[in-house]
Order: structure tokens, then C-alpha cells, then sequence
């Protein structure tokens, strides 16, 4: 029998500080952001690029995200089917108008449609407009209270970033882009300001 002190890899404080550093994102949501990133670039090469001629399939983008039915409540233009009541939800916003609109959906799922039971909101979208979040600063605070996480992760046809909504004072995390030819890349960036200060 191998003892648990037998393994040979050795980690370094500084190792441990880095993996704590990175933030965990399920495949899920990993899966769908490549999606939304991809639907934004067949978007634009199949435009001219021209305001007037920009064409938007939404149906065509969440056809293509049904499968997330499968690990969260998936929450977008049909209300009828909120009924899953996963702990995770998530909502896609990809029209700077309806933001707010987005907000006050994912804020009402978890605090009406699905309390006690949801554990996390994740807000995908293609814009990030404070105004229209910080409106209802109170509402997710009084959520992150009763232990619901949101998560704001914004998206461009070239990579995605998670954007911290407030700093409690916990999170040492800076915007990391994360391309998608790349892979996650978040936390490497502050190991490297703290690298600056040893």
C-alpha cells in the first residue's frame, strides 16, 4: 500500500497561491461561452459589416445551446420553461437593451421561481453596462446573502472575461481575457503583478 506522502510532485506555495488564484468555471459554461463566441463571428462574416445589413439569428444561437437544459435552468425567451429548478441558472443577454431586462430575470428566478434552490446565476453577455447592473446592486447583495452566487461573464467574438460585480475584499482576481485559441488565462496576470512585488 502506497502512502499518500509517497507522491512525488512537489508544490510550491507559490503553485498553491496560483490554482487558488484561477476561478473554476464548470465545462458547461466554458462550452457555452466557445458557443456564443462562435455565433458572434459567423455573425459578422456573414454580414458586411455594415450596421443596416447585420443579421442576428438568436433562434439559430439558442437552438444551438439547448443541451445546457440538461445542467441548468436555462433562462431566456420562453418563461415556460424556468421549470427545471437546477442550483445553476443561466441567462443570456446579447442586446444591450434588454440587459436590464436580463438582470431582473435572473435576480427574479432565484429569489421567486426557484428559491433555496439556486446556488448560482450566470449572466452571459455581449455588453456590460454598470448602469443597468448596479441598479440592482441591493437585490444581488441581498442574494449573495442567502448564498446565491452571480457570475458576469462578458463575451466577444475574440475571447470572454469574467467581470467582478463588487469587490468584497476577497478576491484579488484582475479581468483576465480569456481567447479562445488560448484557453482560460484568468489569474496569470495578477501572479505576475505579484511576481513584481516579491
Amino acid at each position: 500500500m502506497k502512502d499518500k506522502s509517497d507522491d512525488s510532485r512537489n508544490f510550491t506555495v507559490g503553485d498553491v497561491l496560483k490554482a487558488m488564484s484561477k476561478p473554476h468555471y464548470p465545462e458547461y459554461i466554458l462550452r457555452s461561452v466557445e458557443q456564443v463566441g462562435n455565433w458572434m463571428r459567423e455573425c459578422l462574416v456573414s454580414s458586411d459589416r455594415s450596421e443596416e445589413d447585420f443579421r442576428a439569428d438568436y433562434d439559430k444561437l439558442y437552438g444551438q445551446l439547448e443541451w445546457m437544459k440538461d445542467h441548468v435552468d436555462f433562462l431566456g425567451e420562453d418563461e415556460e420553461e424556468r421549470a427545471g429548478l437546477a442550483s445553476e441558472a443561466v441567462v443570456i443577454s446579447l442586446d444591450v437593451g434588454i440587459q436590464e431586462e436580463a438582470v431582473r430575470m435572473a435576480i427574479d428566478h432565484a429569489a421567486i421561481f426557484n428559491p433555496g434552490r439556486c446556488r448560482r446565476i450566470w449572466m452571459i453577455s455581449d455588453s456590460w453596462v454598470p448602469g443597468e447592473v448596479f441598479r440592482y446592486g441591493r437585490h444581488i447583495k441581498a442574494l449573495e446573502e442567502r448564498g446565491v452566487s452571480f457570475r458576469f461573464i462578458l463575451v466577444t467574438p475574440g475571447g470572454w472575461t469574467e467581470i467582478p460585480l463588487f469587490d468584497d475584499g476577497r478576491s484579488r482576481r484582475n479581468l483576465g481575457f480569456n481567447d479562445y485559441a488560448k484557453g482560460l488565462s484568468s489569474g496569470d496576470h495578477d501572479q505576475d503583478l505579484n511576481n513584481r512585488f516579491d
